[in-house]
């Protein structure tokens, strides 16, 4: 299939509005085991598709050794600040998770807040892989997670996320999903800034595709990939899958 929207447009369009929106959309509590993955690696971390910071100056700030890397340098350049006002220095790339350009110097490696499901390509998910496999050191591990796949109801309209405070002015969120492959999705977001008078202050719209993967999906990928299964969450914490998880998460070590 040919590639669709990328995400790197998406988050560069709303860069300054991420810690208002996706950043309090998980509802979970992954930093933690990602932070207790990272120290139990015992060497040097790289966050795939770090972001604004939100996991990876949580890490630094836990003395973790750790770099990240993004496609979208709005996303890095608000993180810069961000990591100043906290007294970090970050090391932090622009730089596609399928052409890494390290050695074989990472203990672990994190795909956290479903990474892959935006390798959308029909071999995008097999060369994130392969770069990921590229940088471990003999018998580190990669940590993917991904949210559970649901069916999805194509709709006509948009229908709205939320409405949240930002700074002085509202931000509503509205969203449309409609399936545009086999196992793959067009996400299309609108964002209104509204002040509290009624006034349009911003209007975003983006567009993105992401591949649903199921959990064994994953599992089969990985193996297939050159890594062995060690271990899977579901909402980052139960071993055990409840009936209704959301997020798988999987650590798969480097086969040697």
């Amino acid at each position: 299939m040919r590639n669709g929207p990328a995400p790197r447009a998406s988050y560069d369009s709303i860069a300054h509005l991420y810690d208002v929106d996706m950043a309090r959309n998980m509802a979970f509590d992954d930093v933690a085991l990602y932070a207790q993955l990272s120290q139990r690696a015992g060497g040097r971390v790289l966050e795939l598709g770090c972001g604004n910071g939100r996991i990876l100056l949580e890490l630094l700030g836990r003395g973790i050794d750790a770099i990240g890397v993004d496609c979208s340098p709005r996303m890095l350049a608000h993180l810069l600040p961000k990591a100043t006002a906290r007294g970090l220095a970050p090391n932090v790339c622009l730089m596609d998770a399928r052409a890494l350009g390290f050695a074989e110097v990472f203990a672990l490696v994190l795909c956290p807040y479903s990474l892959i499901t935006y390798m959308t390509g029909a071999d995008d998910a097999v060369r994130m892989l392969t770069a990921i496999r590229g940088v471990l050191t003999p018998g580190a591990a990669v940590i993917i997670d991904a949210f559970i796949p649901r069916p999805t109801a194509s709709a006509a309209g948009f229908s709205i996320d939320y409405r949240r405070d930002h700074q002085d002015a509202v931000l509503t969120r509205a969203k449309r999903v409609a399936a545009v492959a086999p196992a793959v999705n067009r996400v299309e977001r609108r964002y209104e800034l509204v002040t509290v008078d009624g006034d349009l202050r911003e209007r975003v719209e983006t567009s993105e595709d992401v591949r649903l993967f199921a959990p064994e999906d994953l599992v089969q990928l990985l193996a297939t990939s050159g890594f062995v299964i060690e271990q899977l969450w579901w909402d980052y914490q139960a071993i055990h899958r409840p009936a209704d998880a959301k997020f798988c998460t999987i650590c798969a070590r480097k086969a040697r």
